[in-house]
């Protein structure tokens, strides 16, 4: 039994000489299992903190379990740390289960330990059951590539679990043969959740069509993980040419996602919705649905994911943002020349005579003088907007511009609209209006350089 969990440090690198590793006792087997193993590898000789969290669900029997895991710490002289949680009011205010939310309780208990005795890792007693039970947990819920790799052995930078290569059966035998007690814990036999079903029903049937099961399933979230490791380290190349970040969302360029392989499209994909939001109730079948849709013929559209994430697209482009970050309306007054800072732009205006428009661009511009009165407002786009484009004698509607320009709509409203007395004057990043050109260059005009937004990825 050393010699395997031995084994399984050193291929995962999980360990090195004397470091100090918080590890996680519930009184299982499991647990009480490797807490015997880690304080025998003498070739580690670890320094090893046992820590226990009562999650404040199971009564007696949980100040039954914290008191077994003191004693046995006690008995081999390891510091002990103890703590409380209140696992289901923090289930309501999460809106996790409850399995979730005592594992999150647990996590964030962990990592308190390591801070305080500035141990390096966490270690954790996941076997191969547990393994096996992840992964069919995950594909009956409708997970892909990442969520069938199962339990990582190591979770950078701190959690490592020794005994993912070890069978419950074999934790068990090494237990008996060494009169080492443990205790049981009687929600592992509560029908009730997914995991107990899975270990009490569907692993024993499965049994019956492959007796190595759950090395097996095992084995093939090995495999999974190392493709899924090469699949999401090219994806995150990828994704590095094909996205500019603003804050919490992404603008991408939807020909260059097109190209890519459909299992690079999913990597970038869970790459964006992760910057943007949480991977939290995202499946398999949300990320097929969203590439199903960049992908179609479809000029424009969006679609919806859990969380409030959503993934619009128009033309070239394709958004990854909030839902409230779709329609952005904004209106600010500027009263006068300056260089003027908002949430949705900045913009410098300063008197100055252009000897030449050659330094025009997309971003900076001159208008006459005279035809511009302060204050002015820059505003996000209207329904019904209308001005004159330089160079056309009729007004056009905004509406018609956009789509003649190909706009994608979700970076309409993101387009500064900059009017003096309600004509607009300028579309900032765009054209400005026939009215307000600068017809001599030698007259007095205002400069408009606008250094935000980046409306289109570079």
């Amino acid at each position: 039994m050393l010699a395997r969990v031995r084994k399984t440090i050193q291929k995962y690198d999980m360990l090195l000489p004397g470091e100090k590793v918080v590890m996680g006792v519930s009184g299982g087997a499991d647990s009480i299992a490797l807490l015997h193993i880690l304080n025998e590898l003498s070739d580690y000789r670890p320094r090893i903190i046992v820590a226990h969290l009562n999650h404040g669900i199971r009564g007696n029997e949980a100040e039954r379990d914290s008191e077994f895991v003191g004693r046995i710490a006690d008995s081999l002289n390891l510091q002990f740390e103890y703590g409380e949680a209140d696992t289901p009011v923090y289930k309501e205010k999460s809106k996790l289960s409850l399995e979730e939310a005592a594992r999150a309780l647990r996590y964030e208990f962990f990592h308190k330990v390591r801070e305080k005795h500035r141990a390096s890792k966490i270690a954790t007693a996941h076997t191969l059951d547990d393994q096996a039970e992840t992964v069919l947990m995950r594909l009956i819920r409708g997970s892909g590539r990442p969520g069938l790799s199962g339990i990582p052995p190591v979770s950078k930078p701190h959690i490592i679990r020794p005994l993912i290569d070890t069978s419950r059966s074999m934790v068990e035998e090494y237990l008996r043969s060494r009169g080492i007690p443990w205790i049981e814990d009687s929600t592992n036999e509560l029908r009730t959740l997914l995991r107990n079903r899975i270990r009490l029903d569907l692993i024993p049937e499965l049994k019956n069509y492959n007796p190595q099961i759950k090395e097996t399933l095992a084995r093939t979230s090995d495999i999974l993980r190392l493709e899924d490791d090469y699949i999401k380290r090219e994806g995150e190349k990828h994704f590095k040419r094909i996205f500019s970040k603003d804050e919490k969302e992404l603008t991408g360029k939807l020909e260059k996602y097109k190209r890519l392989h459909a299992a690079l499209r999913m990597s970038v994909l869970r790459l964006a919705l992760d910057h943007t939001a949480s991977l939290k109730n995202v499946s398999s079948v949300h990320l097929i649905s969203a590439d199903e849709f960049l992908t179609s013929a479809a000029p424009s559209g969006e679609v919806s994911f859990p969380g409030g994430i959503a993934v619009a697209k128009g033309y070239d482009y394709f958004l990854v943002t909030s839902q409230s970050g779709l329609k952005r309306e904004f209106s600010h007054t500027i009263p006068s020349t300056g260089k003027w800072s908002f949430p949705e732009l900045e913009v410098e205006i300063e008197k100055a005579r252009a000897e030449s428009l050659a330094e025009e661009s997309e971003n900076l511009v001159y208008l006459a003088r005279e035809a511009v009165e302060f204050p002015i407002e820059v505003r996000s786009f209207k329904p019904g907007d209308r001005f004159i484009p330089l160079g056309m004698k009729n007004r056009k509607k905004l509406k018609n511009y956009f789509i003649d320009c190909k706009i994608p709509r979700f970076l309409r409203y993101r387009i500064p609209v900059f009017t003096s007395n309600g004509e607009i004057m300028w579309l900032g990043g765009l054209r400005i209006d026939e009215r307000f050109k600068l017809k001599n260059k030698g007259k007095e005009a205002l400069r408009f350089k606008l250094t935000r937004p980046r409306l289109f990825p570079g």
